[in-house]
């Protein structure tokens, strides 16, 4: 049975172009509305806020004490493997309180790519 998490923090990469954002802001929204109780907070890696550490303190502040930190990314790579998990870990250094846990890719998990594959499918016409 998977573990339960009392807080969430769905990271991106971040862009300065707000229309960018915007999905992120409402994939926040709609999670948190579906989760309940639990928080959920958003970050961005660069270029737009809020960072990681904005979001690991509203989730401590809020007593938020189990946290997984999803990189809302379509594949792994360097910042899914390496930067993702130091950004964590300085985070566990603030926030000795909190346990941190971080996601894969989202974009490798079996639902997204399912998703994402009948959106192209209804696009093309089938």
């Amino acid at each position: 049975m998977p573990r339960t998490f009392d807080g969430v923090i769905l990271i991106a990469h971040g862009a300065r172009d707000s229309r960018w954002v915007s999905p992120f802001v409402r994939m926040r929204e709609d999670l948190a509305e579906k989760l309940g109780t639990r928080r959920v907070a958003l970050a961005f890696m660069d270029l737009a806020p809020p960072t990681l550490a904005e979001a690991a303190a509203e989730l401590s502040r809020a007593g938020m004490r189990s946290v997984l930190v999803v990189p809302v990314f379509l594949s792994g790579g360097g910042h899914v493997a390496h930067d993702i998990p130091a950004l964590v870990d300085a985070e566990r250094t603030r926030h000795p309180e909190v346990t941190f846990e971080v996601a894969g890719a989202l974009g490798e998990e079996r639902e997204v790519v399912a998703g994402m594959l009948a959106a192209v499918a209804r696009l093309a016409g089938a």
